[in-house]
């Protein structure tokens, strides 16, 4: 029984190593266009840690969102009726 096990071992591990002896190329890793892509799309990469001056004056900011509020508050709503027809 003992032998048999043995066998049975040494059998298991040659057919494990068998693979390693393939001749055949290896394949061309993937993704490499998609990662070639995103490279020549990319202007700085290290944009995200590189945090510039803020470029907004605080007057011309101040008039900007008082512009939107005061068109959001002046708005009227929905005069009438929405008909919404789904289907026939």
């Amino acid at each position: 029984m003992n032998s048999k096990n043995w066998t049975l071992s040494m059998l298991a591990a040659g057919m494990l190593l068998v693979p390693g002896c393939s001749t055949n190329p290896p394949h061309e890793p993937l993704g490499l266009a998609v990662e070639e892509m995103r490279q020549m799309q990319t202007q700085n990469p290290d944009a995200a840690d590189s945090h510039g001056p803020m470029r907004l004056d605080g007057d011309k900011a101040h008039k900007v969102i008082s512009s939107y509020r005061g068109e959001a508050q002046s708005a009227s709503g929905v005069a009438g009726n929405i008909e919404i027809n789904i289907g026939n």
